[in-house]
């Protein structure tokens, strides 16, 4: 039988939960409450299942046909379905730098989450741009067009999982919250590893060398995985 003390000590172990204020504040129910709303302004413009986007994630085919089938340029919806993600993560990068109290310069949590913001965007964007120019490069522009798109799909679909784990994580009170975050953490690991699958599948299937596929993965992948940890450390440079 689980008594008192056996409770309080299986808390200590996962860490202490979130402070109720913080998690309950009215700009962090702003924060959650944006994404839901971007959610549901895409559902009104587009017929954008999050059942399709876990079909790209997680088929090989079926994210190939619609890369082959989607438009060229940024799309309204797309762009949205980015916003929601980068606030989305941004928000749970929050709360489990909270949880575990990691913390920069001892910032208060609202700025330190516009840092995670701005962390989050510019990651995005120099993915992007270092595609782009790896692609321009190479000769090989629509190789890494299609690695961006699938990548693009694996960010947006964890930011829609977010955006419900979220709203547990700050209002669900029976759970501690160390088994969300915990949670999070398994399924981001489960879309980056498809996500890797992916890469190894397009240069396989692009006729690419072994040397390049290596570089390409340490560039690409292994690289931003160490930066993304360091910062996730919250070690002062």
């Amino acid at each position: 039988m689980l008594t008192t003390s056996n409770s309080i000590s299986i808390i200590q172990e996962l860490g202490e939960p979130l402070t109720e204020d913080i998690l309950r504040s009215e700009w962090v129910f702003v924060i959650l409450v944006i994404p839901v709303l971007i959610y549901l302004v895409v559902s009104l413009m587009e017929k954008y299942s999050l059942i399709r986007i876990v079909r790209i994630v997680f088929n090989n085919k079926f994210a190939y046909t619609i890369f082959r089938n989607t438009p060229p340029g940024a799309q309204v919806f797309q762009i949205l379905l980015g916003i929601l993600s980068m606030v989305s993560i941004s928000t749970f990068l929050l709360f489990a730098q909270l949880h575990f109290d990691i913390r920069f310069y001892d910032l208060k949590p609202h700025f330190l989450w516009m840092v995670n913001m701005g962390f989050i965007s510019v990651a995005i964007s120099l993915r992007y741009i270092v595609n782009l120019i790896i692609g321009i490069i190479t000769r090989s522009g629509d190789t890494f067009r299609e690695y961006f798109f699938n990548i693009s799909r694996g960010y947006k679909l964890f930011g829609i999982i977010l955006m419900v784990l979220n709203f547990f994580i700050s209002y669900l009170i029976s759970i501690p919250d160390a088994y969300i975050i915990y949670l999070s953490v398994l399924l981001f690991a489960i879309i980056y590893i498809f996500r890797t699958i992916r890469l190894v599948y397009i240069f396989i299937r692009k006729r690419f060398s072994l040397f390049y596929l290596i570089l390409y993965l340490c560039a690409l992948e292994f690289f931003p995985a160490l930066v993304l940890i360091r910062y996730l450390s919250g070690q002062e440079y």
